[in-house]
């Protein structure tokens, strides 16, 4: 677990040409068994350039191994959300769209995430710990 982690930063901070200003390396676990809820989450967020940067192992498995650019949907003093799209396609060739939402609760220091097929109401839902890091 500790060598994907470390491999997820390296990745992200490879591919990124600006050091972000907050990373969160995040364990996850699913609250059911749909395998959509990444074990381990690597955020890269850079208040000042307007850039979130996303990577766990189902983003490099459908994303050719590259991280996915996010957005910042929410941040406040109680929370930040992080939300992102990743297209997918199965073996049969069906492709879908997942959109996934992850939000920081500050006073917790959790992470709660979901991830819903896009055209459907309900999600998957997943939480866990992150250790947070400021540059």
């Amino acid at each position: 677990m500790k060598r994907l982690i470390a491999t997820l930063g390296a990745i992200c901070a490879l591919a990124t040409p600006a050091v972000a200003q907050t990373t969160y390396t995040c364990s996850l676990k699913e609250a059911g068994r749909s395998n959509w809820i990444p074990p381990v989450l690597f955020i890269g967020h850079d208040p000042a350039a307007n850039r979130v940067v996303v990577s766990d192992p189902i983003v490099l498995h459908f994303n050719d191994r590259q991280p996915l650019e996010g957005k910042v949907d929410t941040e406040n003093d109680k929370r930040v959300t992080f939300v992102w799209e990743l297209k997918t396609r199965d073996t049969r060739g069906q492709s879908a769209t997942m959109i996934y939402r992850a939000t920081w609760v500050k006073a917790d220091k959790r992470m709660n995430i979901t991830a819903t097929a896009l055209g459907y109401e309900s999600g998957i839902q997943g939480f866990g710990t992150c250790e947070v890091e400021m540059r």
